[in-house]
């Protein structure tokens, strides 16, 4: 009975309706091409990138955040609920089988029970009839012993389960998604953090060497003063610019801790110094930009993947809602043994089996069904426009990523050129000085003006490292996957 019956329950599954409209993808208006020209290539978008700074520290600090940062750890934790709360649904598209035991003794009051024909026990325990004088009373004890196979399965009919099933399909992918955008995220931050901090380190080193520099220019004016050679204005003007330098060193020093401690929590670990790699200036300048097609940008990156599966689960769940107007039609059965007695229960006479349909159909709900179908249509509309807006997004991310990339190395030159412009300005200062052709306010403007330029160089060059790295981050590819499996492997066997 019961092949029978799940045989049944299967063909009416697969013959059943689907009442969720049919998911066809959002028309997009896609640019055709990039504004920046860059090489047009998918392939450098799916490798590790930060191998190519040749910093070991770099590639070890990326690593241990794949292995130990917390909020992957509770995104893979996420991804499981979701994977089983989508074989919860599922469970739904077969039989529901369970065993019953029962044994039981219930009195019946005598007033119920006289007059009545039924089996019972003795006072002894014993099935019959109890005496009472001279007449025979049914006893008011019964024993009943009970061991069934127990079956329930709904038809789905109207595709409420499929509907159901597809909705938390999609959600489980869109969770996948959004794991790897935080994949994404903290590979990002970590080498941003990183590079932002051999900024701040070479910044530093400029900054003490000016500190020494200009120490060195502060006694000489100050001998110079005691020889009569100077005013006392110049012995100010350079003690001024030593304090401004060392006031650069007292900043760098607080920035420095604050990216230090930044890449420990993403690494999962608490405050701590950070071990140090290549200088910023010792990175090879990257050589090409992994641009590629705007269309390609629809299938590389997790948030717009996310949104989309957002839109096919919300498509869905308009099915699951509009099955809510049909009847819903369940089989029950059971078959085992049934007696009043434990040693015959699994004799031939007690075997008991029962099947049964049941039918529910609304009639009046208050337009609750109508208001939920009103409900999930606009979770459609609303995954729609999310949808698109994380398109739009996406490509103005990358173009302004692209540009800034361009931009940043063309600004690397000029900043080059400036250094070197502004040392032999310097240099040119001091000789004119010392032969008493200028004043020494031009040699502190020289001074000033290399300082900040030598500042700015490192900036622009941790801008090309840190612009790049971006480009890698609003294009997403395939490294976010190869990322996400070198985090998996380590947190699976939790």
């Amino acid at each position: 009975m019961f092949r029978i019956l799940v045989t049944s329950c299967l063909l009416l599954a697969l013959s059943s309706c689907v009442l969720h409209p049919p998911y066809q993808q959002p028309c997009l208006e896609i640019p055709k091409k990039w504004r920046t020209p860059f090489e047009e290539t998918s392939t450098a978008a799916n490798f590790r990138w930060w191998e190519a700074f040749d910093d070991p520290i770099l590639k070890k600090l990326i690593f241990e955040s794949l292995e130990n940062n917390k909020d992957l750890k509770l995104a893979l934790a996420r991804t499981a609920e979701f994977k089983a709360r989508l074989g919860i649904v599922r469970s739904q598209f077969f039989p529901q089988i369970s065993g019953v035991g029962l044994a039981s003794r219930q009195r019946t009051p005598t007033e119920l029970s006289g007059g009545k024909t039924s089996s019972g026990v003795s006072s002894q325990g014993q099935p019959g009839l109890t005496p009472v004088g001279t007449n025979l009373i049914p006893s008011p004890y019964t024993n009943n012993y009970r061991v069934v196979a127990e079956a329930a399965y709904e038809l789905d009919l109207w595709g409420r389960v499929y509907s159901s099933s597809e909705a938390a399909l999609a959600d489980l992918l869109g969770q996948v998604q959004a794991r790897r955008a935080l994949v994404l995220s903290i590979v990002s931050s970590v080498a941003t953090s990183y590079i932002q901090m051999r900024q701040f380190d070479q910044q530093l080193i400029v900054s003490k060497q000016t500190v020494t520099s200009r120490k060195e220019s502060y006694e000489l004016a100050k001998l110079r003063f005691e020889g009569g050679l100077t005013s006392e204005l110049e012995v100010k003007q350079a003690a001024a610019e030593v304090d401004e330098a060392i006031a650069e060193v007292f900043r760098l020093e607080v920035l420095i801790p604050q990216q230090e401690n930044l890449i420990s929590i993403l690494i999962g670990h608490s405050p701590r110094e950070i071990e140090r790699g290549l200088n910023i200036n010792e990175w090879p300048t990257p050589l090409a930009v992994p641009a590629g097609l705007p269309s390609e940008l629809l299938e590389q990156r997790p948030d717009i993947i996310q949104a989309e599966q957002g839109l096919i689960a919300a498509n869905a769940r308009i099915g699951e809602a509009r099955a809510q107007y049909f009847p819903s039609i369940s089989l029950t059965g059971y078959f085992g043994s049934e007696s009043l007695q434990l040693h015959h229960l699994f004799t031939s006479p007690t075997r008991a089996w029962q099947y049964a349909a049941n039918l529910l159909q609304p009639i009046f709900t208050g337009g609750k069904i109508s208001s939920g179908i009103d409900v999930a249509k606009a979770q459609k509309r609303i995954a729609y426009y999310n949808y698109q807006q994380t398109v739009l997004n996406a490509f103005k991310e990358v173009d302004n990523a692209l540009i800034a990339h361009q931009k940043s190395r063309e600004l690397l030159e000029v900043q080059k050129n400036s250094v070197v412009v502004l040392k032999d300005y310097l240099h040119l200062a001091k000789l004119q000085y010392d032969n008493g052709q200028t004043d020494y306010l031009n040699v502190l403007d020289a001074e000033r003006k290399l300082f900040t330029a030598q500042l700015n160089l490192a900036q622009a060059e941790a801008d090309v490292f840190l612009t790049l790295v971006n480009v890698y981050k609003v294009l997403g590819g395939g490294w976010v996957i190869d990322a996400e499996n070198l985090s998996k492997e380590k947190q699976e066997c939790l």
